[in-house]
């Protein structure tokens, strides 16, 4: 493949590593304030011409993946990876150097720039999110749900770290209320009053004044451990926003950075969704900086028959161009694309030097207090795991692996998860060898309820199969704006359903067992007042128990105890590993005591982390063919088809 010319200027059509130099102008709703320093001479009046590159979803993929091992971003053309953020900060260096000659560039990213990887495990400890942001010269971020993975004081801790190291670009983040005294908003209030994180924000380049704020939308507010931050209209405050900002600022531009998402239209073409009714609903808006929903979006979604809606997929894997031009207040979009970020860009030196610093402290952080290290080989595969969330089967290996993985922890009857918990597949690339940092992406989601390290403590609940079914029937409503996400995948059991018959009564059958002792029909119609124990992680599971609120009681659930008492604390739900895994240190703080009362033997208690559960399953596996690592299946055991469709 020839390598790719950073600076070249292809554009697609259009449908209907430079710090801040701190030379702009900056205005803090938030605070009040206005920082005047002195910028470039304004351009003379006429038509200008302004680039936006941006970015969203990262989710702290510092390095290309699939996998890990082959990434190698000092040499062209030998890897198949996409992403990575030395590569990331060579092309935008290069593409600001290229088109800065023709009018301002900004460079902006939507937010969710955390929580998806190993890195992210440790973004309390290091900050490096925002840190890396800000080397790479962005001039704004903003929140996503995932920020908030780690709880809103989870979140404040990351961004302080950064800004203590000075490092971090201004935060835009427009429609969140940090008002309530709780001790876990100390820190973002407080970040809030020194400007770091502000309500709009104004850049004045090249003669033109941009006017930028950021939301969240309503869908992933729902998936956002906010706590005691609410999140107000997302439309309601754009309208506030886009007052304020031609009204009293009077800027040229205004751009809105939405973690809303896009979904397809009938015709399959993504042309709908939260970020393009937000630009119908507020026509004030110029562009709109989309995310949430990890599309690639290769033309302008055009709304208004002005204002350009783009988004550039997940995990920094594209770099987003947008040229316009601005002739007499009428803004233009003039072409439009997304950049690969690939092996046919070197990586940038810094960058990547300080990547490889921070993978010590993940070790010690996430990985050292359970055995593992962040580079450790784990197993062999020979063929992809992914996890396509829109095509079941191809995804059944990496589901099937991942649940028996649940179940062997736990010994439960049954090990359920949901397709979008699992946020990466496993490809062999050109060793196959499959790592520790491979393994943690597919399961970085969450936190514990007994130790608040990254990762998704395994919980354990005694559900009736009448119960059992309404979890089913809950998972198998699609959700537009991530289409496959919700699809249950399970271990020691298997079940039938049909998707022409009404909604929350499609399944039809349920049998516990597995492929070599086979399977035995349940009772799901309630008669049946038997209890069996259903293990998933606590991030799966608090929407699980959540279903009644969900659906307004037409499902019920209630998730009990081996006794059949009704659970009062999610701690009740832990599994307790004693026997198999290193002790983990309790939270600060005092422990809850009915998880103490649960432990047996001495010492304190543990999780079983998700992401953990998966790296012992593997290590479990048999080696074969003279290997020092154990073989992933790919045998029709392991591609047993556990959810079976009428039809």
């Amino acid at each position: 493949m020839k390598p790719i010319d950073p600076r070249g200027n292809k554009s697609f059509a259009v449908a209907s590593s430079k710090t801040h130099t701190r030379r702009e102008v900056l205005v803090s709703a938030t605070i009040g304030a206005v920082f005047v320093l002195h910028g470039k001479p304004a351009a003379a009046d006429g038509k200008k011409t302004l680039t936006i590159l941006h970015t969203n979803d990262i989710h702290s993929n510092f390095v290309g993946m699939s996998p890990e091992a082959d990434y190698t971003p000092f040499s062209l053309n030998d890897d198949k990876t996409r992403g990575g953020l030395a590569r990331l900060a060579t092309l935008i260096a290069a593409r600001k150097a290229a088109r800065e000659a023709q009018g301002p560039v900004l460079v902006l990213d939507d937010g969710d720039y955390s929580n998806g990887t190993a890195f992210g495990a440790a973004t309390r400890e290091t900050g490096s999110e925002l840190q890396l942001l800000f080397r790479m010269g962005f001039d704004a971020t903003t929140f996503g749900n995932h920020e908030f993975d780690f709880g809103p004081d989870g979140l404040g801790t990351s961004i302080a770290v950064a800004a203590r190291a000075g490092r971090t670009p201004p935060i835009v983040v427009s429609n969140i209320d940090l008002s309530k005294d709780d001790p876990t908003l100390v820190d973002l209030q407080r970040l809030t009053k020194e400007g770091v994180i502000r309500r709009h924000l104004v850049i004045e380049r090249g003669g033109l004044r941009f006017g930028i704020f950021g939301l969240l939308g309503k869908e992933a507010a729902i998936y956002t451990s906010g706590g005691a931050a609410s999140f107000p209209d997302a439309i309601e405050t754009a309208r506030e926003m886009v007052t304020i900002l031609r009204e009293k600022e009077k800027v040229d531009v205004v751009i809105c950075l939405s973690h809303g998402g896009l979904q397809a239209g009938k015709d399959g073409r993504f042309t709908e969704g939260e970020d393009v009714d937000l630009a119908k609903a507020v026509p004030g808006i110029d562009v709109v900086i989309s995310g949430h929903s990890h599309t690639e979006v290769h033309e302008a979604i055009i709304v208004n028959g002005r204002t350009p809606v783009v988004q550039t997929g997940k995990y920094g894997e594209n770099l987003g161009e947008l040229v316009m031009t601005l002739d007499g207040g009428k803004l233009t979009v003039e072409s439009y694309r997304l950049i690969p970020i690939d092996d046919t860009i070197a990586g940038d030196h810094a960058i990547a030097n300080e990547i490889d610093k921070l993978k010590k402290t993940v070790t010690e952080v996430v990985f050292a207090p359970r055995g593992y290290s962040i580079e450790q080989p784990l197993a062999m595969t020979s063929q992809d795991l992914p996890n396509t969330f829109t095509d079941i089967a191809a995804g059944t290996l990496l589901a099937n692996l991942v649940t028996d993985a649940f179940r062997k922890a736990t010994k439960a009857d049954i090990g359920l998860n949901a397709n979008g918990a699992m946020r990466a597949g496993l490809t062999p690339g050109k060793s196959g060898v499959v790592t520790v940092y491979d393994v943690f992406a597919v399961a970085p989601l969450g936190a514990g309820a007994v130790d608040s390290t990254a990762g998704s403590a395994l919980v354990t609940a005694y559900l009736t199969g009448q119960e059992v079914k309404n979890i089913l029937e809950f998972l198998l409503i699609d959700n537009p704006v991530h289409p496959g996400e919700t699809f249950p995948r399970a271990s020691g059991m298997r079940f039938r359903y049909d998707l022409s018959r009404p909604r929350f009564d499609v399944v039809t059958a349920i049998e516990l067992g597995d492929f070599d002792r086979g399977y035995s029909a349940i009772d799901i119609t309630g008669k049946d007042a038997r209890l069996y124990s259903l293990t998933s992680s606590l991030y799966v599971g608090k929407i699980l128990v959540a279903i009644p609120n969900y659906t307004k009681g037409k499902l019920f659930l209630v998730p009990k105890n081996k006794e059949g008492r009704p659970l009062t604390s999610k701690v009740e739900a832990l599994d307790d590993p004693r026997h198999g895994t290193p002790d983990l240190l309790p939270p600060p703080g005092t422990m809850d005591q009915s998880s103490v009362a649960m432990a047996t033997g001495n010492g304190p208690v543990r999780e079983i982390k998700e992401w953990q559960a998966v790296m012992d399953y593997l290590r479990a596996l048999p080696v074969k063919n003279g290997s020092e690592l154990p073989t992933i299946p790919v045998d029709a055991r392991a591609a047993e088809v556990r959810a079976i469709k009428a039809g």
